[in-house]
């Protein structure tokens, strides 16, 4: 934080001087109200020459210097006044310290920064700008409706919220203390994992950040906010290549879809393609036995070899794969199958964080089936197998190492399976 000067017009021969207040990550400028010819200023120093006798640049001397103090006076209420000065009362006496036309543009044109629109409004604007391309991806793509679903979800449990108070919230209102109610809301209440509320948050970060960027915000409001956007690492069951082949093995369906549901998951099992991919593959991009393809999440081009498994499948359907259902019906399906499964019929212990609580939810392994399943037990199975890493990840579509990590569940009797199996290849190449 500080305080410095500049020429508007350093080129000329004769400027205006104008300060450059930095604080909390932005910088105001503030328009002294004082001319000076250029030849009197110190380029190295970005000040007023000092001249004996020079009653010219004595005088702006001395305002400057002024001024500086009182400017640095404001700062230091800003950040220890009790009580301490909100941005935005900050901005306006910068502004009251000099009378100068610009300083009163300034100040109506900050004036229009702060608006009592409501955040739900602002919201819905944001969702649209997001819909309608307006708002971009860091790719400077448009969001997925994946992305999109995501936000609705997001803005549902602050209305709640909002409803459970009993208030509307201003976007200009909006606060730390909001921010913690929200939370407290989400864990307490609405009783929602620690992931649903760190990706709850994160999204309603973005909406503060693209606030601030219209300008409906000032800067500084992000950084006075704090956001609890913590994760963690949760229990996910993968299926081994066993489970999966038994899996192939079952032959009465409750109905046609389920069919088609189990022989779908298993392409997803052995090609590790995301749901969205694997329910949608294109089999007339199949050349030379290898599959290459847009992932539909992240817009990265993959190619991958299909699998002997993944043939029989296509031939079945003679490479013409039946749409399928939703993906909600299409979990509801799965576990309705996996139940069939004598081996997935072991408890299985999932540890996750509710009301900040680390708890246990113990359930036979086959109810913790879903699409993701599949492309977990890719990534498993074949870090198992000892397939490359680098390999792995360019057939998944990882971009690290840290993210690919969080697919490998394998438990700890797999790795020692694992290592033993690697002592014993190691022996036999010694002998």
């Amino acid at each position: 934080m500080g305080v410095s000067f500049s020429l508007s017009r350093p080129h000329s021969k004769r400027s205006s001087i104008r300060a450059k207040i930095s604080v909390s990550g932005t910088s105001i400028f503030l328009y002294t109200g004082v001319s000076i010819d250029t030849e009197h200023w110190d380029k190295k120093k970005c000040f007023v020459r000092p001249y004996v006798g020079k009653t010219t640049t004595t005088r702006v001397l001395r305002i400057l210097k002024e001024l500086e103090i009182s400017i640095l006076d404001l700062i230091d209420q800003y950040k220890h006044g009790r009580p301490r000065l909100s941005f935005v009362e900050l901005e306006e006496k910068l502004q009251e310290l000099v009378e100068s036309p610009y300083n009163k543009y300034n100040k109506e044109k900050k004036k229009s920064v702060v608006t009592k629109e409501s955040f739900n409004d602002f919201f819905k604007q944001f969702y649209s700008d997001c819909a309608n391309g307006i708002r971009l991806t860091p790719k400077r793509q448009k969001l997925k409706p994946t992305a999109l679903s995501s936000y609705v979800n997001s803005k549902k449990m602050f209305d709640k919220f909002q409803k459970e108070q009993g208030c509307e919230i201003a976007l200009s209102d909006f606060k730390q203390e909001h921010i913690d109610a929200f939370g407290d809301f989400m864990i307490n209440d609405m009783e929602v994992a620690m992931n649903t509320h760190s990706k709850a948050m994160m999204e309603i970060m973005q909406v503060i950040k693209y606030a601030v960027k219209l300008k409906k915000l000032p800067a500084s409001r992000l950084s006075e906010l704090e956001f609890d956007t913590r994760r963690e690492e949760t229990d996910s069951i993968y299926l081994k290549e066993s489970e999966v082949l038994e899996l192939l093995e079952v032959k009465e369906f409750d109905e046609p879809m389920h069919e088609i549901v189990r022989d779908v998951f298993v392409i997803g099992c052995f090609t590790g393609m995301r749901f969205s991919d694997y329910t949608t593959i294109d089999t007339a991009a199949i050349r030379e036995n290898r599959l290459s393809f847009i992932q539909k999440k992240t817009g990265d081009r993959v190619t991958l070899p299909i699998h002997p498994i993944v043939n029989q499948i296509l031939n079945k359907y003679n490479y013409q794969l039946p749409e399928v259902t939703t993906n909600n019906i299409f979990n509801q399906i799965l576990k309705q199958i996996g139940a069939k499964l004598p081996s997935l019929q072991v408890l299985f212990t999932k540890q996750v964080t509710y009301k900040r609580e680390r708890q246990q939810i113990v359930k036979k392994k086959y109810e913790f089936l879903q699409t993701h399943t599949a492309r977990r037990s890719y990534c498993s199975n074949e870090y198992l197998k000892g397939t490359d890493l680098l390999v792995i990840m360019a057939i998944s579509g990882h971009k690290s190492h840290k993210s690919f990590m969080r697919y490998i569940k394998v438990s700890g009797d797999e790795f020692a399976e694992k290592l033993e199996k690697i002592w014993a290849a190691r022996e036999s190449k010694a002998i």
